[in-house]
């Protein structure tokens, strides 16, 4: 076997591997010794089918097989062994193919294009130039919310006799005529309606309701929805196909009121919220709300800034790619057949993800950053308990957030993610560390609008 490299300029290679009959014919005939004892042929008993028609049957096929597997363990293995560094994986150069014969086996010679890392110094992250980081106030109307949400959450349930601007009502929703009579096939349906999303006339209509009590109305006008909406939300309809034949006018019966009771803030309710071994005030309530707040609008500020720097430094990115190679690679990587036109327009944010991968290795390297299990762990840990949070299960126990965590541990595929972004977030801190900051107070909507132009 004979591997040669051929520079085809800094940023592309050909490397040309001659395989000599004698480098794969041992592991196509094992292949195929194997497959005949597996082979169920009519007329043969299992693993008697004879040699010949194995060959005939799937010779063809494990040739190709065992050559690719031969080539691309040896292409990847010169590879690393003459510490190549490379972007993507190699390819088959544009006019190779295997021209092959399960009995006419002889040297194979084949060569694949690589394309190469550019070489490049991390001066330019210094370049950016000043960048913002926001800092979101936390006002006592963010907490006043924020306690009624989490007292809502753990409300009692009232149903009174009269009705009130913020109860939850159940009707009895029938379609009728133009003189008020029950439309014989029309819409029937038991339907719930919040006060609070009613359009003011209806709501003129609803408030002085009794229970059993009843008014006939435009059933899509009750709420500002569209026709469609009204019919999947209020009348129940899962096929909206007929809609056009239902009329507007309903009567609505009062079946029910329910009402929410905020929970009363007081001993019980802290340990229902926080636990036995959780907060004992409504100051120490207050404290740990406010403190979650600012931790939540720093992780939203962080994500502007990220983008910021993201894009501070693609506008100081000059250094080139393998851009003919890479665009060969997407087309011939791809799962389904892609247009050339489809990669012209999609290229250039390839090229910019490709840049920022090629910043972070570099960095990663040059700062000897290491990634440990125990990182992995932590970071899944507290993945895992802001998802449960989340969820309101503050409560749940060490014991049942830890066989949550094992279980996203045994996930492959989590564990890799979690690394990557774990590499991600320390790359990230030492941009930080290179780029002007300056800090800027702002309030939550403020933030909100700069964060929607910069998505618009």
């Amino acid at each position: 076997m004979t591997i040669t490299q051929e520079k085809i300029d800094t940023l592309r290679s050909k490397v040309k591997v001659i395989l000599k009959k004698e480098d794969y014919e041992p592991k196509v005939k094992q292949q195929l010794k194997t497959l005949s004892k597996q082979v169920q042929l009519k007329g043969f008993r299992p693993g008697m089918v004879p040699m010949d028609m194995v060959k005939k049957m799937y010779g063809n096929g494990v040739l190709v097989e065992e050559l690719n597997k031969v080539l691309n363990e040896e292409v990847y293995k010169y590879i690393n062994e003459n510490k190549i560094e490379i972007i993507a994986s190699p390819i088959p150069s544009s006019d190779q193919k295997l021209d092959i014969d399960i009995n006419s086996l002889r040297d194979v010679d084949f060569a694949y294009d690589l394309g190469h890392a550019p070489d490049f110094t991390l001066d330019f992250i210094e370049q950016i130039p000043s960048l913002i980081k926001y800092k979101i106030s936390v006002d006592d109307k963010m907490l006043e919310d924020e306690m009624l949400r989490i007292r809502n959450r753990f409300a009692t349930y009232e149903y009174p006799e009269s009705i009130g601007e913020k109860d939850v009502l159940t009707f009895t929703v029938e379609e009728i005529d133009a003189d008020g009579t029950k439309r014989e096939g029309g819409q029937n349906t038991v339907t719930t309606l919040m006060v609070d999303l009613m359009k003011d006339d209806a709501k003129a209509k609803v408030l002085p309701l009794k229970k059993q009590g009843s008014f006939d109305y435009n059933v899509f006008e009750l709420m500002d929805r569209d026709r469609e909406g009204v019919a999947k939300n209020v009348l129940n309809m899962n096929d909206l196909s007929k809609l056009d034949e239902v009329g507007n006018l309903f009567r609505l019966t009062l079946n029910n009121i329910t009402r929410s009771k905020p929970a009363e803030i007081n001993e019980e309710f802290f340990v229902k919220v926080y636990g036995e071994n959780g907060v004992k005030t409504e100051e120490d309530m207050r404290n740990l709300i406010k403190t979650d707040l600012e931790a939540y609008f720093d992780g939203n500020t962080d994500r502007l800034l990220v983008n910021d720097i993201y894009k501070g430094l693609m506008d100081k990115l000059d250094f080139p790619l393998p851009d003919d190679f890479l665009k060969r690679w997407i087309e011939i990587t791809n799962e389904k057949p892609v247009a050339a036109e489809d990669i012209e327009k999609e290229y250039d944010g390839f090229a910019k993800s490709l840049r920022w991968s090629l910043i972070q290795k570099k960095i990663i390297a040059a700062q000897g950053i290491e990634i440990t299990d125990e990182d992995v762990t932590s970071r899944v840990r507290a993945n895992m308990i802001q998802q449960l949070y989340g969820y309101g299960l503050k409560n749940i126990g060490e014991d049942w957030v830890e066989q949550f965590v094992q279980k996203q541990l045994a996930d492959k595929k989590v564990v890799q993610q979690t690394r990557e972004q774990l590499f991600e977030d320390k790359v990230l801190e030492y941009i930080k560390t290179k780029v002007a900051l300056t800090t800027k107070d702002t309030t939550l909507d403020a933030f909100n609008e700069l964060v929607s132009k910069a998505n618009g």
